[in-house]
């Protein structure tokens, strides 16, 4: 666990560069993205530190919302329906953001990630 003073580590996106790849291949990057900001929020929802404040319940229900409409969205085929993906992840990108301290910090890590999985 990390103090409030230090930076999360940067994402490894190696295989994030996702210029030239088709709709389905950005969409999947996306969701596996979303799938795992979920899981961290999940993580840090279930420890023994979570303070049941608003501001946390709020960022926890944000989340939450995401990632269902994330999974009930189509398979995008299309620039399109990507754009409308990006749209629906869009409050995650708003509601995460570093300097955060402990587990949130891994929150924010794969925020980063989700970021960099959207087109640019």
């Amino acid at each position: 666990m990390r103090d409030a003073d230090t930076p999360p580590q940067e994402p490894d996106d190696r295989h994030q560069n996702l210029d030239g790849h088709t709709a389905r291949q950005r969409a999947r990057a996306i969701r596996a993205a979303v799938i795992e900001v979920h899981a961290r929020v999940r993580e840090w929802r279930s420890q023994p530190g979570w303070q049941n404040t608003p501001a946390n319940v709020h960022r926890y229900e944000t989340t939450v919302n995401v990632f269902r409409a994330v999974e009930s969205m189509p398979e995008p085929d299309s620039a399109v329906a990507v754009a409308q993906l990006v749209e629906a992840v869009r409050p995650l990108l708003t509601e995460w953001r570093p300097g955060r301290p402990g587990p949130e910090q891994q929150i924010f890590v794969a925020v980063e990630r989700l970021r960099r999985s959207l087109p640019r």
